[in-house]
């Protein structure tokens, strides 16, 4: 999916009243009454495009409630709305710090009590009706013909639900609602780019060279598309010592930078193999050949992984106690719970980084389980097109298996996938 920039977001008048709609619904916790005045003169002055104005009401409002996730959150989108990215980092990393609530446990704070009562909300928004005879069991029946709104709550030391008006009591997640955070995620990839782009980037990715020669591909002992290992020899090439990139690749393609894990350091992720190819020919270079991946990431060996035939944990980065998929491995700490900037692990014998974990990486070759038996010795160049790219290296998110020097995978070439990344190679 496509995201919209803030600033294509922000043109058009009837965007933002959209724009503050979306607020009010993912931020339905009741506020004080000061925070709830800054707040609305803040909304006001987004409606009308006053940003300055804006920034000065929703920095009131910060000072009321310094861990609001609505206030942190509307300040933020303000500052990028005034380019000011650096300053809107610090309010989403604030909020990005926090706990992700399950959106219904609060604590419930009467009005003039210093002491919270932990509940669960049940129903956000219970309204007494005018006088009627309505017995609908949503609706509580009161004297007067004002409607009034109460939280359903369930109070947990209690151990009973009660029906209490929102005018008397302030209710505070216990964390940000998991829709809140998806979308502050969201906006911390916009504000990084920027900020990467800013910042910009020391040059090309160093290089390493290899003479070439003949090497064993494949694995009889693999899956079978690992077979046959076969000869294969190779002219000399080089190869990037590192994959690439969120700086290098916004240094050749501008802010379109597709990853999911934000920062200059960070891997690029997500991109498809087509972004990939062309990031590689801007720089005169190219996507390595099966073949060519293989030999640099075996650097000479010919054990399962490039540092022998089993895994201990501190080889490379994989789906570790930290990684959130279950298919972790529990016993292992590699430090990581996604991608880890480039060159965090030791490097193969051939001095290049990550060959193994951290990002599975796109070759130039299309995905053909047959190919080994019938490619040829030389610089073999892939199969005739089919309907995947292959993937190689295993990623942060595989398990220990698929970091085998021989293991193969493929993915569409329009896929894109937050453990993939790439690197580059030149002829010449």
């Amino acid at each position: 999916m496509r995201w919209l920039s803030m600033k294509t977001f922000m043109r058009s008048t009837k965007n933002f009243h959209f724009y503050i709609l979306v607020i009010l619904l993912i931020f339905p916790a009741a506020l004080s009454a000061a925070e709830m005045g800054w707040l609305a003169k803040g909304d006001q002055a987004v409606m009308d495009q006053k940003y300055v104005e804006a920034e000065s009401h929703y920095s009131e409002a910060l000072k009321v409630d310094p861990e609001s996730p609505r206030v942190l959150r509307a300040l933020a989108e303000v500052k990028i709305a005034l380019k000011k990215y650096q300053e809107a980092k610090v309010l989403i990393d604030k909020i990005l710090a926090m706990p992700v609530a399950n959106g219904r446990d609060v604590i419930v704070f009467y009005k003039g009590e210093s002491e919270g009562q932990e509940a669960e909300l049940v129903d956000e928004l219970v309204i007494s009706p005018q006088r009627t005879h309505n017995n609908m069991r949503n609706y509580l029946d009161t004297k007067g013909d004002d409607p009034i709104p109460h939280y359903r709550l369930f109070f947990k030391q209690k151990g009973k639900m009660e029906l209490v008006p929102q005018s008397i009591v302030e209710l505070k997640y216990k964390g940000v609602l998991r829709r809140v955070y998806e979308h502050v995620e969201v906006l911390n990839r916009e504000v990084t780019r920027h900020l990467i782009a800013a910042k910009g980037s020391e040059g090309s990715s160093e290089m390493v060279a290899l003479k070439g020669g003949c090497f064993t591909m494949g694995n009889d002992k693999g899956l079978p598309d690992e077979q046959p290992a076969h000869e294969v020899c190779l002219s000399p090439f080089k190869i990037d010592k590192y994959e690439v990139t969120q700086a290098e690749f916004q240094s050749v393609m501008g802010l379109d930078n597709p990853s999911h894990y934000s920062g200059a350091d960070l891997p690029v992720d997500s991109a498809t193999w087509f972004e990939a190819e062309q990031f590689c020919k801007k720089l005169g270079k190219r996507l390595p050949t099966e073949a060519e991946w293989e030999y640099a990431a075996r650097g000479g060996t010919t054990s399962h992984f490039y540092w022998g035939d089993t895994v201990k944990g501190n080889e490379a980065n994989f789906c570790d106690k930290n990684c959130a998929l279950n298919t972790r491995i529990v016993s292992v700490d590699d430090g990581y719970s996604g991608p880890a900037p480039p060159g965090k692990f030791p490097p193969n014998p051939f001095g290049l980084y990550d060959m193994a974990g951290n990002l599975a990486e796109w070759t130039n070759d299309w995905m053909n389980e047959n190919y080994y038996r019938n490619s040829p010795k030389d610089n073999p160049p892939g199969s005739h097109p089919t309907t995947a790219k292959v993937v190689r290296g295993g990623g942060w998110e595989s398990t220990a298996g698929f970091l085998r020097s021989s293991n193969r995978a493929a993915y569409w070439v329009k896929m894109r996938n937050y453990a993939i990344g790439f690197r580059c190679v030149s002829s010449s």
